[in-house]
């Protein structure tokens, strides 16, 4: 897969530029808060329908302008032509989605025509951070392989917040639910809850090979790293999930409701899943080195981008917001070697990483225009 090209209008202090792009690695550099992070922005927007820095849609907007629009070219591997994919940001009301002229129904309908690996420096806390970091790592993965994961986890989502705000009226003495409604909450968010573990355990489980193999390729062979999913949903044999997995969290969600009222909030299902991640038998995230920490998160990230291809076909394009310079120079060199023959859109204030030809194009930024390319 290869991002052709990319037109903004009025998106962050993007006013009206085209950005072209070659197959192999691109340089955005500039000074900093010139924009080179926001038309990477305008990448990845495609690939997940939403800001990588959790903006607001309207903080997308360019100050004083009605409305931001962004059209991506993109072609599949083996396909002649290209797809274009358009979106059209307003002030107000819905965003408009299109593919090749023909209006798409929302977001989800979008998501995994364009599929992206980002990596940026938030990413090096895949190990040090909680639980939530890693869910989402596995979620924006999952969301561009599998289009109907997305629905589930959709749905699930909108079923948590209305059992939340269901506990939230029972500790305010406002209502008092019948068991009834209890238990349709329990059994439709432990259907989903399994569906979405299955998903979850069986990709962690190719994702954990990959990650040995990359690992052991950046130190070495000299550690040994291991994932292990853990989920509510996950009984002690994996293939039971659909069935031993619901039950566990249907009788988790019915059988402690006064304790979850108490607390006031769901406290069982996939929103608790985590990844343990160990180093040499023991858990990285006490245990490791940040040096050890910064490259089990590399080799998370660059075995998604494996797992896009494997999964998905084709390798998705690589997008890299001034992550490089957060690196020593030895597993800089490692990341791109192992990208060597994808496509790579990097950010850096720093075009010396890439002197004797490590990048193909290089496209400065200032002020949010490219005022030249080599």
């Amino acid at each position: 897969m290869v991002c052709q090209s990319i037109t903004f209008k009025d998106f962050r202090n993007v006013e009206d530029e085209v950005c072209d792009f070659c197959d192999g690695v691109n340089l955005l550099w500039g000074k900093n808060a010139q924009g080179k992070s926001n038309m990477l922005e305008g990448v990845y927007f495609f690939a997940r329908g939403k800001s990588f820095r959790g903006a607001k849609e309207k903080e997308l907007i360019r100050f004083g302008g009605e409305a931001a629009r962004l059209s991506l070219d993109f072609r599949r591997d083996g396909d002649k032509f290209p797809v274009k994919l358009e979106a059209l940001i307003p002030t107000a009301g819905r965003k408009l989605l299109s593919r090749n002229g023909g209006k798409l129904s929302g977001v989800r309908d979008m998501i995994g025509d364009f599929r992206a690996v980002l990596f940026s420096p938030t990413h090096l806390t895949l190990v040090s951070g909680g639980p939530a970091v890693r869910r989402n790592f596995m979620d924006i993965a999952l969301s561009q392989l599998y289009p109907a994961y997305l629905e589930s986890l959709s749905a699930y989502k909108r079923l948590l917040l209305q059992r939340n705000a269901l506990i939230k009226d029972v500790q305010m003495k406002k209502i008092l639910p019948s068991e009834e409604i209890w238990e349709a909450y329990a059994l439709q968010m432990s259907t989903l809850s399994a569906g979405i573990a299955q998903r979850r355990y069986e990709y962690m489980k190719e994702l954990n090979c990959s990650v040995k193999e990359l690992f052991s390729g950046m130190t070495g062979g000299r550690e040994e790293p291991e994932l292990i999913f853990h989920s509510e949903a996950l009984p002690a044999d994996p293939d039971n999930i659909m069935t031993e997995g619901k039950d566990s969290v249907y009788r988790a969600l019915t059988e402690n409701t006064e304790r979850e009222i108490k607390y006031g909030a769901t406290l069982f299902g996939i929103h608790k899943d985590d990844i343990a991640i160990k180093l040499n038998g023991k858990e990285a995230k006490l245990f490791a080195s940040q040096g050890q920490q910064r490259s089990l998160a590399l080799s998370m990230k660059l075995a998604e981008g494996e797992m896009s291809r494997k999964l998905g076909g084709e390798y998705p394009v690589f997008l890299l917001d001034d992550v490089l310079s957060e690196l020593d120079s030895e597993r800089r060199e490692f990341v791109l070697s192992k990208l060597r023959g994808r496509q790579i859109i990097v950010t850096s204030c720093e075009p010396d990483l890439f002197s004797g030809g490590g990048a193909d194009k290089l496209i400065h930024i200032e002020n949010g225009k490219i005022t030249g390319t080599e």
